[in-house]
């Protein structure tokens, strides 16, 4: 074994996972180096240890566990044993700080949060079939690229490739217990299938978007059935998110404008949220309701927020569901990912009505979006 890391490949390591705490703690002087330090110090062990996972995975490819890989961990641990001298290694340089806020602010800074993964991981569920009517050739997931595949992609795939808007009629209902007949408010799916090493041929990939939207007779320009926000509408109170926003402005919002429904979420102001890549991390698609539906139902989050969940005073009212599978592999040295993940966004039937009646049935339309791509890089 070699005596240590090379400096390039923890640097790499710290980048990929504690980048974005370390940038959210300050960039306190000095603390990233030292990190890299202690990596390129303690790494080896580490990857032994990476790579006798990476070879039992692949003999298990078909049911990987979440996994929290070797160097993952070296990574945290030499993050959290060099930030605890941190207020030492400041007052060796003369600058002397009131520990206890200061040590407080950096911890809040720099710990992971696995609240949003075990959210996500609450929300799992089998993989579902209910998807809009011009979406059901996607039940079948797309083909490993081999010889008796066939042609990749269907026609029907590529005639529907872009952005399209249905009637209210294309709405899908769930048929699976505890949410028989509620109403498929936005879903998301990405099928993923890799590259082929030894002939060239590059991986391909399908994300299919479908959402309710409520149209002013125009497709809307953005080509995306869905907006994209933050994820405060899970745990907080949607007074506490957008201030004054009662039931009847929410519902004048709703008759006023055409808009998505649903939203994705981005979590890029959230502090701690671990690496979408990571085994045990945040799930890389989920999904949330726009704040004028929520304040129109005076829908509210579970207390204590443990699921993607929001009630009302008769119970359940709204739900994200999430799942992943599919498992395959294309024989490198890279660990397998789900060939399929998705996401949807369900909502009770009698809250769905209320939507309707508030709103205008013949403005709530589905919107569709089909994108398909080569490679790793694209729309996911």
């Amino acid at each position: 074994m070699a005596d240590g890391m090379p400096r390039e490949q923890a640097e790499a390591i710290v980048a990929d996972y504690l980048e974005e705490r370390l940038t959210l703690a300050g960039d306190p002087a000095g603390l990233k180096d030292a990190v890299v330090a202690r990596l390129v110090e303690q790494g080896p062990a580490a990857l032994e240890r990476s790579r006798g996972q990476a070879k039992y995975l692949r003999a298990r490819s078909t049911d990987r566990p979440p996994v929290y890989y070797g160097y993952e961990e070296a990574s945290e641990d030499a993050l959290q044993r060099v930030a605890a001298g941190a207020r030492a290694a400041l007052a060796a340089t003369g600058q002397i700080v009131d520990p206890i806020p200061f040590e407080r602010q950096l911890a809040d800074a720099l710990r992971p949060t696995m609240s949003w993964s075990l959210r996500g991981e609450a929300s799992r569920v089998p993989r579902p079939s209910i998807r809009p009517d011009s979406l059901g050739w996607s039940e079948e997931p797309a083909p490993w690229r081999n010889a008796s595949a066939g042609t990749w992609p269907p026609a029907d795939v590529q005639a529907l490739e872009g952005y399209h808007q249905f009637t209210e009629a294309e709405v899908a209902r769930c048929g699976e217990a505890p949410y028989e007949d509620w109403v498929q408010v936005a879903l998301m799916e990405r099928h993923h299938t890799f590259p082929d090493q030894y002939t060239g041929t590059d991986g391909t990939q399908l994300l299919i978007a479908a959402g309710l939207e409520l149209s002013d007779g125009t497709v809307l320009g953005r080509g995306f059935p869905l907006s994209h926000t933050r994820p405060d509408l899970w745990t907080r109170h949607h007074a506490d998110v957008v201030s004054g926003l009662t039931v009847a402005r929410a519902g004048a919002e709703l008759v006023g404008r055409a808009m998505p429904l649903a939203t994705t979420l981005s979590f890029d102001q959230e502090l701690g949220v671990p690496n979408p890549g990571r085994g045990a991390g945040l799930h890389p698609m989920l999904l949330g309701p726009g704040v004028e539906l929520v304040a129109l139902l005076n829908l509210r989050p579970e207390d204590p927020a443990m699921r993607m969940i929001l009630v009302d005073d008769d119970g359940p009212a709204m739900v994200c569901r999430t799942w992943d599978g599919f498992l395959v592999h294309d024989g490198s040295f890279e660990p397998p990912e789900p060939a399929v993940v998705g996401t949807d966004l369900l909502l009770r039937p009698d809250l769905y009505q209320r939507v309707v009646a508030a709103a205008g049935r013949d403005r709530v339309v589905q919107g569709l979006s089909v994108t398909i791509w080569q490679g790793d890089e694209g729309g996911a």
